[in-house]
């Protein structure tokens, strides 16, 4: 997630860009049932938030390794890629996982998938589910411990914990599809001014009148006091009567926020006039830190924050279609 001054600093005009192609330890969490933590979630932050990644900071290296590992993971799931190649044999050519952008003398990459709708009647309809993989690596500029100079910030709640859970989403919808297709999408550069997500959302590979709800989990791994914040400045209801139910499920206690501040992707989608939800743990002092490792989340508690996101997309991708 952005810092304040940085969001409100680059608007909705933004940095200009240019497309090119298309375990652990678990602190416990008060109150609310106890269920195995799937162990994806744990392997997947623990990979996202080590040193050799070195914080994932847009065209480094360990950004590039962390956009091949969430390809390898939903290639494995069977699931084909987002956006169209481009290839001389088009008859042949296969999606692709990949939306590669310059941003600041650098290549950014999405990372995107769909798991195709169970319906065929709705299967042209999309819930848009996103959380962006980049954080600031080594930018003294960019953090909140400038007197660490050059070290690493190994962004494990910012954002590995939004990335392990549409990883973990993908594992369940991948066994077990809504009617409607799901769009599942990993943004980079969201750091540098939600620019993975604006370039997306100006070159979506789906019309934007076919996305019935977007999904953003960003800072999702520091649950405490049982309390989710759900940032939901244009949500229909059915789905804020489906987050309070699966909340409930969970042993949740749900804060609703109206006010659109810019600083994580969702907001692209609220100006393109996608209806979007935000689910968010709240800041901690180890934000933009070199501090904010895998070891202080709590991963039973991201894990039922994975179950809200699930009912949320189940809800908008099973609803019978509007008459």
């Amino acid at each position: 997630m952005q810092p304040r001054a940085r969001a409100r600093a680059l608007g909705r005009a933004g940095a200009a860009v240019l497309l090119v192609s298309a375990a652990l330890a678990c602190r416990s969490t008060p109150a609310g049932p106890v269920a195995p933590l799937p162990e994806g979630i744990a392997a997947d932050v623990a990979f996202l938030a080590s040193p050799t990644l070195a914080g994932r900071a847009t065209g480094t290296p360990g950004s590039e390794r962390a956009a091949a590992y969430i390809a390898r993971h939903h290639e494995r799931l069977g699931l084909a890629g987002a956006f169209p190649s481009k290839c001389v044999a088009e008859a042949s050519c296969a999606p692709s996982l990949y939306q590669r952008f310059h941003v600041q003398g650098k290549i950014g990459r999405n990372v995107g998938v769909v798991v195709p709708g169970a319906d065929s009647a709705l299967r042209g309809e999309y819930v848009v589910v996103g959380a962006h993989y980049d954080h600031i690596g080594r930018a003294e500029w960019a953090s909140d411990d400038p007197e660490l100079g050059s070290a690493v910030r190994p962004g494990a709640d910012d954002n590995a914990s939004g990335t392990a859970a549409v990883l973990e989403l993908a594992r369940r919808l991948a066994a077990r599809p809504p009617r409607r297709s799901v769009l599942l999408l990993h943004f980079d550069a969201e750091e540098l001014g939600l620019v993975g997500s604006r370039v997306f959302v100006d070159n979506a590979p789906v019309a934007r009148e076919r996305m019935v709800l977007m999904v953003n989990l960003d800072m999702v791994g520091r649950l405490r006091d049982a309390r989710l914040t759900v940032q939901a400045p244009v949500a229909p209801a059915h789905v804020r009567a489906a987050i309070d139910q699966a909340a409930a499920g969970a042993g949740l206690r749900v804060e609703y926020s109206t006010t659109l501040d810019g600083r994580s992707d969702h907001a692209s989608f609220v100006h393109a006039h996608v209806p979007s939800v935000a689910l968010f743990t709240g800041f901690h002092g180890d934000y933009h830190r070199a501090t904010d490792i895998a070891a202080r989340l709590d991963l039973r508690g991201l894990a039922r924050v994975v179950d809200v996101a699930e009912a949320i997309v189940r809800t908008a991708g099973d609803r019978a279609a509007d008459r």
